[in-house]
């Protein structure tokens, strides 16, 4: 329900959003939405609000021509978490050779601790990892079990994941 609400209010701007049911609203038809990079159509029907990591909306003079073309003017990129879970494993797994050797030698990432500009990701990690770019990534280290309790008091994990931005 939060979702719909948020949403509802970037689509529409300047209604009065409080206790929207998106369903109940129309989209501009100018308005492209993509969920996990494929065009859809302008619904959120069954796209559960807890298994999304990211929202990007693109509006007017920053859509791309191709899309002006077809009158466009909005476009809404949804990212699911279990897609941003897999993108930036294989964007970190290109920057760092260690981290795709942990994740090859683990089989995942589920006993990594994420570490972004020093601050220890606990809650909502794919959301907070999803919105990196790999040109705003300035390095990405992994650091062991024994660094990691040391430095950053995380205990329980087999890899730490220290991610510094530009």
């Amino acid at each position: 329900m939060q979702f719909r609400i948020i949403l509802s209010c970037l689509l529409l701007g300047s209604i009065t959003c409080v206790g929207q049911d998106l369903s109940s609203l129309t989209p501009p038809d100018s308005t492209l939405f993509y969920v996990d990079s494929v065009e859809t159509v302008p619904s959120t029907a069954g796209l559960n609000p807890d298994r999304i990591a990211f929202i990007n909306v693109v509006r007017f003079k920053k859509v791309p021509d191709k899309y002006m073309a077809r009158g466009i003017s909005n476009i809404i990129y949804i990212e699911t978490k279990p897609f941003a879970h897999a993108r930036y494993n294989r964007m970190f797994s290109e920057i760092s050779p260690a981290y795709a050797e942990a994740l090859k030698k683990y089989g995942s990432d589920s006993s990594f601790q994420y570490i972004l500009d020093g601050a220890v990701l606990t809650n909502n990690v794919e959301s907070s990892l999803a919105a990196l770019e790999k040109k705003g990534i300035a390095d990405i280290s992994v650091i062991s079990p024994k660094i990691l309790k040391k430095q950053y008091k995380v205990k329980g994990m087999k890899v730490g994941v220290v991610i510094r931005s530009k």
